[in-house]
C-alpha cells in the first residue's frame, strides 16, 4: 500500500480521506459550488496527485485528500437535489398516485383503539385532472382505521389520493432532521388518507421475500402472544427485530435512562452478539474455523432477513460479518481498517447516511469497541473476566459517543454500568434464546418452551432495570458540545489512547512547558470568562408546529418559558418530544416561571411533561377554571400540580437580571371571557429592547389594550393566534409599532393560518416577518441596545 511518505499510516490515510468525504458532503448541504469548477478541481488535483505518486513524493496525501473533499461535495449536492419527475414536484397538489408498497406497513394503536398505519409507497404514476404522468421516488402513506381486517402487503400495486405535503419535522437545533433522513431512504413527501382509502390495484402474484420475512415476524408474534402476557411478547418481539409499539411507557423510560435502549432497536450490538454466541459455540464444540464462519454468515444472513433486509440492518449485518471474520481468521488488527473501509463504502453508496443519528452512533461505538477496549480490559485485568469486560465495552462506547449524545439527548446513564452488569446479560440470553425459538419455529413444542423460558427471564430484568432506573443519578445531564470542544474531545482522545501520538506530544510539552502552561493558563481564564460574564437576554421562539412556545433566558441564564405548545386529539406529547430536548440543549434544567397565556391545548398541553422532569418556580396561568386546565394537561385525577398555579392579574409584574415582565391584561372575568379571549399579555423590557407575547388574543380584547394602554409599543410582536384574522388588527399593529413580527405557525396546519389579510397588513406596514413553520426556530439575541436574529430552518 502507498505509504504517506510514501508513508506509513495507512488508517490515519484511510481515515482522513473519509473526513474529508464528509466534510465536503455537510458542506454541500450549507453550500454548493458550481458543478464546473468541482470538476475544474478534480481534473487538476488528478493530474496533481498522478505526477506525485510517480515522483513517490511525501506529499501525494495531500490532492488525494483533496480529490475526496470535491467528491464529497459533488455526491452531497447530487444527493440533495432532485429529477424533473421526482414526485416532490407535486407537493401541494391534489392528486391520485400509483406505486408499489415497498415496506411492511408501520401499525400504532392510540388510547381509544384507532389503529394508525403509515405505508412507504414506491411511486410509478400521478393522476391529476385525467392526465397521468409517470414518477418516481418514495412516499409515506398515512391512514387511519378501525381494525387490521384489510392491509395492503409488499408488493402490491396500489393507488391513494389526497394532497402530497413534503416531510417536515421540528426545526430546532439539536432536533434529529426528519426531512434529511426520510430523503436519505428515498422518501419525498407524505399524503394522509383523510376518508379516502389505499385501492389495491394489482396483488403481489410473484414470491416476494420481504414480504415473507413480514409473514414470518407476524407468526413469531403471534405464537409470542399464545404463550405468554402481551406486554412481554411485544417486549420480545421488540428485542429481536426492533421498535418501541405497545411497550409500557415506564419500561421505555426506565430503558431510557439507564443507557441500554438500544437493546430495542437492531443494531450493530445485536450482530456482535449473535456473532460472540456463534463464536464461543465453535471454540466449545471445537469447529473449523472456516465451518464456524460459515455458520456465522448463514446465521447474520438469515437475521438480517427475518428483520426485513432494511439498510440498517444491512450495515450492521456486513460490518458485523467483517469483524467476525477479522476475528476468526485471528487478524483483529485489521478491524479498525475493515471499519473505516466499511464506513466509506457507504457513504459513498448513500452520502446521506452521514446526517443518520443511527449511523452515527453504530459508527462511534464501534470504534469505540475497536480502539478503546482492549485498554480498558488491561487496566481493569485485575478484575473477573466478565466484569472487566462489561466495564470496559460500556466505558469505551460512551466515552467514544459522548459528544453525539450530549448533542442529541444531553444526557449520560452511569447507572448504565450497573445495567450493563445486571440486566443487559439477561436481555441478551434472552436475544439468545427467542431467537433459537425462532430457527425452531418447525419445532412448535420446542420453539414455545424457548419462549416461556425468555418470558419469566424477562420480568426478572424488567425489575432490575426498573429498580437501576429509580436510582439517584441514574441519568445526568450533560451540555450540548460546541464544535470546536468537540474537536479538542477527540484530540486528547487520540492523544491519551495513542501511543505515538502521546509519547510526541509529552516530549513537545516537556520541550516547551512553560509555554504550554501560559496557554493553558489563558484558556482556562478565557473559558472562565465565557462561562460568568452576562450574557445577552435571548427570547426563542420554539418550532412546536400550530401551537406557541417562547422560551427567555436571561443575562444570566435564568429561565421563563411562556406557552409550551401541545397537539390537539394527539398522542404525541409535544413537552417531553420537543421542549425538554430544546431546554436540555440549551442547559436549562430549571425554569423559573412557566407562564400559560391560556388553557388551549396548543398552548399549554405540553406543561405537565415539563413540570415531571424539572423544577419549575413559579406557575402562572390565565384566569380560567381549573378543570380545563386539568383536562387540557392532561392529569392524573389525584394530581396537585394545579395547587402551586397563581392566576395572572393586569399589571402584576416580576423582574430577573434587570429584565422586566408585565401582564399589560389579564382576564378579569371568566364567565364573559373563554377561550381565546381568555388570553393573558405579557410585555417583555430590557434597557431599549421589549417584546409583546399576545397568545390567541382576538380583536376586540385588541381593542381594549389600544383604548387602555399607552405602553403598547414594542421591539418584536408575537402575532396573535398563529396569523389569524380574527387578529392583529390594523390599529392594534399600529399602535404596537413593531420593528419584527413572529408568527407561531404549524405547515400545512387545518386552519390556513397566517390568513393572507394578516400577511398584507404586515407588509404594509414594512414590518419584517418570521414564521416557525418557514423558519423554524426564531432566536433574537439583544445587550437591550443591539439585535441579532438567528433562525434555524
Amino acid at each position: 500500500m502507498m505509504n504517506i511518505q510514501y508513508g506509513q499510516y495507512p488508517l490515519l490515510f484511510l481515515n482522513s480521506l473519509i473526513f474529508c468525504y464528509s466534510l465536503g458532503i455537510y458542506g454541500a448541504e450549507k453550500y454548493t459550488l458550481p458543478h464546473k469548477c468541482l470538476f475544474l478541481l478534480l481534473i487538476v488535483n488528478f493530474c496533481l496527485a498522478v505526477y506525485l505518486m510517480l515522483k513517490k513524493h511525501h506529499l501525494t496525501f495531500v490532492p488525494v485528500v483533496f480529490i475526496f473533499l470535491l467528491l464529497g461535495q459533488l455526491a452531497g449536492s447530487a444527493a440533495f437535489s432532485v429529477s424533473a419527475d421526482n414526485i416532490s414536484r407535486w407537493e401541494n397538489k391534489s392528486l391520485t398516485v400509483e406505486g408499489t408498497v415497498c415496506e411492511e406497513p408501520s401499525v400504532r394503536q392510540d388510547n381509544s383503539g384507532i389503529y394508525h398505519l403509515s405505508y412507504i409507497i414506491d411511486t410509478q404514476k400521478i393522476i391529476q385532472k385525467n392526465q397521468t404522468q409517470s414518477t418516481r421516488g418514495k412516499i409515506y402513506f398515512y391512514k387511519k382505521q378501525k381494525n387490521l381486517s384489510s392491509l395492503a402487503k409488499i408488493g402490491d400495486t396500489v393507488s391513494v389520493s389526497g394532497t402530497l405535503r413534503q416531510i417536515h419535522g421540528y426545526h430546532n437545533p439539536g432536533q434529529i432532521n426528519r426531512e434529511l433522513r426520510a430523503r436519505q431512504l428515498g422518501i419525498y413527501g407524505f399524503i394522509s388518507a383523510g376518508k379516502a382509502d389505499i385501492n389495491i390495484i394489482n396483488p403481489a402474484a410473484d414470491f416476494n421475500l420481504k414480504q415473507f420475512s413480514a409473514d414470518l415476524r407476524y407468526k413469531i408474534l403471534n405464537t409470542l402472544l399464545s404463550v405468554m402476557p402481551s406486554d412481554d411478547a411485544y417486549m420480545i418481539f421488540a428485542m429481536l427485530f426492533g421498535g418501541y409499539s405497545n411497550i409500557p411507557a415506564e419500561l421505555l423510560e426506565a430503558f431510557s435512562l439507564t443507557g441500554i435502549i438500544h437493546i430495542l432497536s437492531v443494531s450493530g450490538s445485536h450482530i456482535s452478539l449473535i456473532a460472540g454466541f456463534l463464536l464461543s459455540l465453535g471454540r466449545l464444540f471445537r469447529l473449523p474455523r472456516s465451518l464456524n464462519l460459515l455458520l456465522l454468515v448463514i446465521t447474520i444472513s438469515f437475521y438480517a432477513f427475518l428483520c426485513g433486509c432494511t439498510a440498517p440492518v444491512i450495515r450492521a449485518a456486513v460490518m458485523g460479518i467483517l469483524t467476525a471474520a477479522a476475528l476468526t481468521l485471528q487478524k483483529s488488527h485489521e478491524a479498525a481498517h475493515l471499519l473505516s473501509i466499511t464506513a466509506l463504502i457507504m457513504l459513498l453508496i448513500s452520502p446521506l447516511l452521514l446526517f443518520d443519528i443511527s449511523f452515527q452512533l453504530s459508527f462511534a461505538s464501534t470504534a469505540g469497541l475497536i480502539y478503546l477496549m482492549s485498554f480498558f480490559r488491561q487496566k481493569l485485568h485485575f478484575l473477573p473476566r466478565f466484569i472487566a469486560d462489561n466495564i470496559a465495552l460500556t466505558a469505551s462506547a460512551q466515552i467514544m459517543t459522548l459528544p453525539l449524545i450530549a448533542w442529541y439527548f444531553n444526557s449520560l446513564s452511569p447507572s448504565s454500568l450497573i445495567a450493563n452488569l445486571i440486566a443487559v446479560p439477561l436481555l441478551e440470553f434472552i436475544i439468545i434464546l427467542s431467537l433459537s425459538g425462532c430457527l425452531i419455529l418447525f419445532l412448535p413444542f420446542i420453539a414455545k418452551i424457548l419462549f416461556i423460558s425468555s418470558s419469566l427471564i424477562l420480568g426478572l430484568a424488567n425489575m432490575f432495570t426498573l429498580h437501576i432506573a429509580a436510582l439517584p443519578f441514574a441519568s445526568v445531564y450533560i451540555p450540548t458540545l460546541p464544535f470546536i470542544c468537540v474537536a479538542v474531545y477527540y484530540l486528547i482522545l487520540f492523544i491519551i489512547f495513542n501511543r505515538k501520538a502521546g509519547t510526541f506530544c509529552w516530549k513537545i510539552i516537556r520541550r516547551y512547558r512553560f509555554g504550554v502552561a501560559a496557554l493553558s493558563l489563558i484558556s482556562l481564564l478565557f473559558s472562565a470568562y465565557l462561562i460568568f460574564k452576562p450574557h445577552d437576554l435571548q427570547i426563542h421562539f420554539i418550532d412546536v408546529s400550530q401551537g406557541d412556545c417562547i422560551l427567555v433566558i436571561t443575562p444570566q441564564h435564568k429561565a421563563v418559558m411562556i406557552d409550551t405548545g401541545g397537539s390537539v386529539n394527539s398522542d404525541f406529547d409535544i413537552g417531553a418530544r420537543v421542549d425538554l430536548p430544546y431546554l436540555r440543549h440549551y442547559g436549562i434544567t430549571k425554569l423559573d416561571y412557566l407562564i400559560l397565556s391560556h388553557a388551549d391545548a396548543d398552548h399549554a398541553a405540553g406543561a405537565y411533561a415539563i413540570m415531571q422532569k424539572i423544577p419549575v418556580n413559579h406557575f402562572i396561568i390565565a384566569n380560567q377554571p381549573l378543570k380545563e386546565y386539568r383536562k387540557v394537561l392532561k392529569l392524573p385525577p389525584d394530581n396537585q400540580i394545579l395547587n402551586q398555579a397563581v392566576t395572572a392579574r393586569t399589571d402584576m409584574q416580576f423582574t430577573l437580571d434587570g429584565v422586566q415582565f408585565q401582564f399589560l391584561r389579564a382576564n378579569e372575568n371568566p364567565s364573559l371571557n373563554t377561550g381565546n379571549a381568555a388570553s393573558n399579555v405579557l410585555k417583555l423590557s430590557y434597557h431599549n429592547f421589549s417584546a409583546l407575547f399576545t397568545g390567541d388574543l382576538p380583536e376586540k380584547q385588541e381593542q381594549y389594550l389600544v383604548q387602555n394602554r399607552s405602553d403598547l409599543q414594542s421591539t418584536v410582536l408575537k402575532i396573535a393566534h398563529h396569523g389569524s384574522k380574527t387578529s392583529s388588527s390594523a390599529e392594534f399593529l399600529q399602535n404596537v409599532k413593531p420593528h419584527f413580527a413572529v408568527i407561531s405557525v404549524g405547515k400545512y396546519n387545518s386552519f390556513n393560518h397566517p390568513s393572507p389579510e394578516v400577511i398584507e397588513r404586515l407588509n404594509k406596514l414594512q414590518i419584517p416577518i418570521y414564521r416557525t413553520d418557514t423558519n423554524g426556530a426564531v432566536v433574537f439575541s439583544t445587550d437591550g441596545y443591539k439585535l441579532k436574529i438567528d433562525t434555524f430552518s
